[in-house]
């Protein structure tokens, strides 16, 4: 038998950030109660709940144990194989929704689990895209929340690679969140950050080569007066900018709400 202080305090000694939070977060999810009611309290005996709590200690991530997390106001599904939608990325997304024009046209480059490109086309109805993933596990993902949240028509699930792909027809805007730590960095990141797929954080390098990649191969798929946006590291502005420029295009960097760097956006 676990009590909600008692799964707090489990957490909290295995060194995990948010004990309160995400022992809530588990006792909703498993014991199928509203969160007023785990809040009162009680004793869960439930099998699946202490599986999970030991799993949390473990430090795998809460969003793989619930299969799912919210991105943008909606709820998307999740494994393993995809990286966990993080709130710093809402800022690409709702530049993307309230920039694209009506009835515009964007890819999504790297979609993983297709979170920005699904929340684009749930607050834009007039709009289309095309998300892009090199590994079919992950696409898998992606299709399985644009059929969820039923923009399955308006998006081409496209499995391919960034480095290689061609696409047919042009576009208003490119997006990507590619992954963008360096090898250095890799190393000091946290248990839970180790359990996603490595494939998605990072390029194995300096944590430019997919930015290198984009500037250079995709100015050319877009459509007059286009645009590419990409979520940055909080240190990359300069680099970012720099490769835009290269590529004759005018980076613009955005802030996220902590005031970091995160989106350079280049017309």
């Amino acid at each position: 038998k676990m009590t909600l202080h008692e799964i707090i305090a489990h957490l909290s000694a295995a060194g995990v950030d948010s004990p309160r939070f995400d022992a809530l977060q588990l006792i909703v999810n498993f014991e199928k109660i509203s969160r007023a009611a785990a809040l009162t309290g009680g004793d869960y005996k439930n099998p699946d709940l202490e599986r999970a709590v030991q799993r949390r200690c473990d430090r795998e991530p809460l969003a793989y144990i619930l299969g799912q997390w919210d991105f943008m106001g909606h709820t998307f599904r999740l494994s393993p194989e995809c990286l966990i939608p993080r709130s710093d990325t809402e800022l690409l997304c709702s530049l993307l929704i309230q920039s694209l024009p009506a009835g515009g046209r964007f890819a999504d480059l790297c979609t993983g689990s297709g979170c920005i490109a699904v929340s684009a086309l749930l607050a834009r109805a007039d709009a289309a895209g095309a998300a892009v993933e090199l590994y079919p596990d992950t696409l898998a993902i992606a299709e399985e929340n644009a059929g969820f949240h039923g923009v399955q028509n308006r998006l081409a699930l496209i499995c391919a690679d960034i480095f290689t792909w061609e696409p047919e027809g042009d576009f208003d805007w490119i997006v990507s969140n590619p992954p963008y730590v360096t090898i250095e960095e890799m190393e000091s990141i946290s248990p839970e950050v180790s359990l996603e797929p490595a494939r998605a954080l990072t390029d194995g390098g300096d944590g430019l080569t997919f930015y290198r990649c984009i500037f250079d191969r995709y100015p050319k798929y877009l459509r007059d007066g286009g645009t590419i946006a990409v979520e940055i590291g909080w240190k990359q502005a300069d680099a970012v900018c720099e490769i835009a420029r290269a590529a004759g295009m005018e980076p613009v960097v955005l802030k996220d709400l902590e005031g970091r760097d995160r989106v350079v956006c280049a017309r």
